[in-house]
């Protein structure tokens, strides 16, 4: 009998340091840092300021073959003293290959912290889910995103499109159009004084974007862009209406930046 155990044990401790020697190691947590210039802060169809520089310390994490972890947290101020905009953004979200697609689910809290419209005015936060699902359709990358405003109880929806071209060992050509549509009144009419009184259901905007990421090392990539903003029905007014205030911003804006991104 102790024959017996003692071969057990034996076989058991063997067949577990095996399987530790075998097993994957722990997939460990990726980080990306960026910095960049935006001309004009313009999120989903919506102009915000203009001369603005941002941060984005990004985290990941594979918790299995198909499930990756995510979390950002992202900081953009204007420079322009007609608005002093500053947003400050964390996010998390969890990624899964499902096959036929990517599907990731997330949640977002906004900090506005001097103002929704910048120099104190409006709301100074607001939080969402959202819900993303990508795929290789052809030749081109297709996004679809579902987001709803726990603000203002009001939904946006997106579809956007890109493809990348190689144009040397260091250089791609990334060309991008998306199209926002609000559901509810998405953020769409402040014409009263008041913030978010529209209730419609509108397109929002269609924008329109060229990239140049140049890798300059293994970890570090520099990507200037352009971009065309094209105000729907649901921005059309508090676009053109920042532009009357001598804010900036326009019905249909082109805008411009840059940005360094390193991996590690």
């Amino acid at each position: 009998m102790k024959h017996i155990t003692s071969i057990t044990t034996t076989t058991l401790l063997a067949a577990a340091a095996l399987a530790q020697s075998t097993a994957p190691a722990a997939s460990p947590i990726a980080f990306d840092l960026s910095a960049g210039y935006d001309s004009e802060y313009i999120y989903r169809g919506l102009w915000f300021s203009n001369q603005n520089a941002w941060y984005n310390i990004g985290a990941s994490k594979k918790l299995s073959d198909t499930t990756t972890l995510n979390a950002l947290a992202y900081y953009t101020a204007s420079n322009d003293r007609r608005s002093q905009y500053q947003e400050l953004d964390l996010s998390t979200s969890l990624a899964y290959d499902a096959g036929f697609a990517t599907l990731s689910a997330g949640y977002t809290y906004f900090f506005f912290l001097n103002g929704f419209v910048g120099n104190g005015a409006g709301q100074t936060y607001s939080h969402e889910v959202f819900l993303s699902a990508a795929k290789t359709v052809g030749p081109v990358n297709v996004t679809a995103t579902y987001a709803y405003d726990f603000y203002i109880e009001a939904s946006y929806a997106e579809l956007a499109v890109d493809k990348t071209f190689g144009l040397s060992d260091s250089t791609s050509l990334s060309l991008a159009a998306k199209a926002g549509y609000s559901l509810n009144g998405y953020y769409t009419d402040f014409s009263t004084g008041a913030f978010n009184t529209g209730s419609e259901s509108v397109w929002t905007h269609v924008l329109l974007q060229a990239s140049l990421p140049i890798a300059i090392s293994k970890t570090a990539t520099f990507t200037p862009y352009i971009a065309y903003n094209i105000s729907g029905a649901g921005r059309t007014e508090t676009n053109a209406a920042a532009e009357a205030a001598n804010l900036g911003g326009e019905e249909d804006q082109f805008f411009f930046g840059a940005s360094l991104k390193a991996v590690f």
